[in-house]
């Protein structure tokens, strides 16, 4: 029997985290250093990258990689992980964090706004992850952590909420997650999702602030996320201790789909 030390240690492991250099991708890359993974940080904005990068290494004592890329473009999801297979020469975790969010009136909206939130939360996710997996089955080891939301669950009101393809793609992700857990189960990869609820972030801040009362009479706790309330769920599905575990949806948001 392994022990816990055993169970969650990734050192040695690398972990690629898109959208890593800010809101939840930091909680996210943090849970996995902090347990001994190498990390790539990847997101559009290569500034935000590499200073996310200096602060990690000096944090944490492990390599972070800073790397550009737009997951709704298919030749900068190829030239990320060329360049990660050159530094690292492998890939154990792939966090899907990457995302973009579009509001307005349901009645109208605009065919370029849901066509860009689909193309990064849902097809940009899916480029990644068989692009990981392909890697990861050549390894025979991997674990695929894609984000959801509690968006996959449930509608929002348009006074909370107004944005779709969001929801629509969340739960795409929710329907992709469990597929791919099942398909890629005999290469020993696990595929789950995390489902985050409201997480002040740069993108989230603007929905808080207008709706932040209304929102919290829907969350049983009664307040927000905290700064490390993804860690300990990220953790666990990114670990070797979670090998039992694919195709789960982990819900972190305080009890909203519970009700």
């Amino acid at each position: 029997m392994r022990r816990n030390r055993e169970l969650f240690d990734l050192t040695g492991q690398v972990a690629i985290v898109t959208g890593g250099a800010s809101g939840i991708g930091v909680q996210m890359a943090y849970a996995l250093g902090e347990a001994g993974a190498n990390l790539v940080i990847a997101a559009r904005k290569i500034e935000r990258c590499m200073e996310a990068a200096v602060k990690m290494e000096d944090d944490l004592g492990v390599k972070v990689l800073p790397a550009r890329v737009d997951v709704s473009i298919p030749e900068e999801i190829d030239d990320l992980y060329d360049l990660v297979m050159k530094e690292y020469g492998r890939v154990d975790i792939l966090i899907n964090n990457s995302g973009a969010s579009w509001g307005a009136p349901s009645l109208e909206f605009p065919l370029d706004g849901w066509r860009k939130v689909i193309n990064t939360n849902l097809t940009g996710s899916w480029l990644m992850a068989q692009k990981a997996g392909q890697i990861m089955a050549k390894q025979k080891y991997g674990r695929v952590i894609n984000l959801a939301s509690l968006a996959a669950f449930v509608g929002a009101p348009a006074e909370i909420m107004d944005a779709v393809p969001y929801q629509a793609s969340k739960a795409a992700i929710a329907g992709l997650t469990k597929d791919l857990a099942v398909k890629w189960a005999e290469h020993n990869i696990t595929v789950n999702a995390l489902a985050p609820g409201w997480f002040p972030s740069r993108m989230t801040n603007g929905t808080l602030d207008k709706s932040g009362e209304l929102m919290l009479k829907n969350i049983p706790v009664r307040r927000f996320g905290s700064d490390d309330e993804l860690k300990a769920a990220t953790l666990f599905l990114a670990s070797p201790g979670a090998s039992y575990v694919t195709g789960v949806i982990l819900s972190v948001d305080g009890g909203w789909v519970a009700q």
